[in-house]
């Protein structure tokens, strides 16, 4: 997984950027795996999937994340209730053509290449 570890002006933050098909990866861990003791969990049930074949999940905010022995896998629930009458508008004649979806966003990766990213991420945080 191709991915950048920048400093965000706007946020006064680090962030992870990533392609659009890690998107949802690099968002749960610029967000919610920022202090020692979330990248310790997040290594340990890497760990753990790698070595016990034992299944992890999270759930931080909108995020959905299972960890297991095929890799991560990261879901983005996404709000579309207050936006769904303005896309059904940009379709107006064709109200059936656009159904608004709750499913988010998805993405998943192997452990390595998460392990890999976690690992550069704590280095840059501490």
């Amino acid at each position: 997984m191709d991915y950048e570890i920048a400093f965000d002006q706007d946020e006064n933050v680090y962030r992870i950027y990533t392609g659009y098909e890690f998107a949802a990866i690099g968002e749960w861990v610029s967000e919610y795996v920022r202090d020692l003791e979330s990248i310790q969990r997040v290594l340990m049930a890497a760990r753990l999937a790698e070595t016990e074949k034992e299944a992890t999940e999270f759930k931080h905010g909108p995020f959905d994340v299972i960890l297991s022995e095929e890799g991560v896998s990261v879901s983005r629930q996404v709000d579309l209730d207050s936006a769904e009458e303005e896309i059904k508008a940009m379709f107006d004649s064709q109200e059936s053509f656009y159904q608004t979806s709750t499913d988010g966003i998805q993405a998943e990766c192997g452990l390595d290449d998460l392990i890999n990213m976690i690992e550069s991420w704590h280095a840059v945080l501490h």
